[in-house]
Parts: C-alpha cells; sequence; structure tokens
C-alpha cells in the first residue's frame, strides 16, 4: 500500500510541476508582448537569430551541467521560441491597425 501512496504522491507532484511550468511559459509569452512592443517603436524585426542562437547556446550549457536530454531541451526551446515570434507578429499586427 504503500508503494501505491508513493506512486500518487509523484503524480501530484508531477501535475504541479506541470501545471508550474505552464504557468511559466504565461510569463514568458507575457515577456514576448512587452518585446514586440518595444521592437515596433525601434522598427527591429520579430526574428533575431545572434538572440536566439545565445540562447540556444545556454540551454546546451544548461542541459550539460544539469546531464538532460539535450534533444528534448533543443525540442522545447524550439516551441518556445515558435509560440514567442507568433505572439509577437499577432500583437505588432494589432498595434499597426
Amino acid at each position: 500500500m504503500a508503494v501505491i501512496a508513493e506512486l500518487e504522491e509523484l503524480r501530484r507532484e508531477v501535475a504541479s510541476v506541470t501545471l508550474e511550468i505552464l504557468r511559466l511559459c504565461r510569463r514568458r509569452n507575457e515577456l514576448a508582448e512587452k518585446i514586440a512592443e518595444i521592437k515596433m517603436k525601434l522598427n527591429l524585426p520579430v526574428e533575431d537569430l545572434s538572440v536566439e542562437e545565445d540562447l540556444r547556446r545556454r540551454v546546451l550549457d544548461l542541459c550539460r551541467s544539469e546531464d538532460m536530454d539535450e534533444s528534448f531541451c533543443l525540442k522545447l526551446l524550439d516551441l518556445l521560441i515558435g509560440e514567442s515570434k507568433r505572439l509577437q507578429r499577432e500583437k505588432l499586427l494589432k498595434m499597426k491597425t
């Protein structure tokens, strides 16, 4: 019975961590929208490959130091960057109209 209780506790913790990740994603999206506002004022493009590459290097460094799967982390990063770009493009379109 103790093993079942441990399993349930671990599942609760996984759910809690998952929800926290989603809250952090919301915060990241809010920041991306603020970045879009500044980019519009400065007439800068949505995409900045040097910033993306710097973040990619930092993610890989973290993966190595924390013994995390690099492929997973890069896929997650690509998803996050893609969403940021989508939100920024959407925000820029709204600001132009």
